[in-house]
């Protein structure tokens, strides 16, 4: 009688169970996201470096712009100008950032044209031919950054120690090797 009401529960149980509707999250049910996708932060990283040398430093990374695979292309969003992509770390359990890095992006549109049956038609996408860390002529969208790091109400530009400049390269998103 016990084994029985016991196999009696289990059942009843997993009915229960698979009543009980899953819930899961997918980045486009955030509210009003749907009209910002530029600004959809999907994922962030943060781990200490695991170069050598380098183990005193700790990686930080944030990914936007969801489910932008290769094999969604040949157009790729890219990161908002308008917008200020921000990463904000407590050190102190305060709930009130000890410091900012905060990144705004910059992009240049080359205008590529190219010539289609004898008229010049400008290209929309993002590249025109491979392209390649040394080489990125056939790319018709660049995208560049600025980076300040604040620590309470005071904010400094970091400067690119390889050019000077307060700005830096944005990496080509893997826009795959058939574009």
């Amino acid at each position: 009688m016990k084994v029985q009401v016991m196999i009696s529960l289990f059942a009843l149980s997993l009915v229960a169970a698979s009543a009980i509707p899953a819930q899961a999250s997918s980045h486009r049910e955030a509210p009003f996201i749907t009209t910002m996708p530029k600004l959809d932060s999907s994922d962030f990283y943060m781990f200490r470096s695991y170069e050598s040398g380098r183990s005193g430093f700790v990686t930080l990374i944030a990914n936007y712009l969801p489910l932008q695979d290769p094999y969604g292309g040949p157009n790729f969003f890219t990161l908002d100008p308008a917008a200020r992509y921000s990463i904000n770390i407590d050190n102190n359990s305060d709930a009130i950032y000890d410091i900012k890095f905060q990144f705004r992006f910059f992009n240049t549109n080359r205008n590529i044209s190219l010539n289609v049956g004898g008229k010049t038609v400008a290209v929309p996408v993002v590249n025109v031919g491979p392209i390649s860390t040394t080489d990125n002529s056939a790319l018709n969208v660049t995208e560049s950054y600025s980076l300040s790091v604040i620590r309470g109400n005071k904010g400094q530009a970091v400067t690119n120690a390889a050019t000077g400049a307060n700005t830096f390269a944005k990496p080509v998103d893997n826009i795959g090797n058939k574009s």
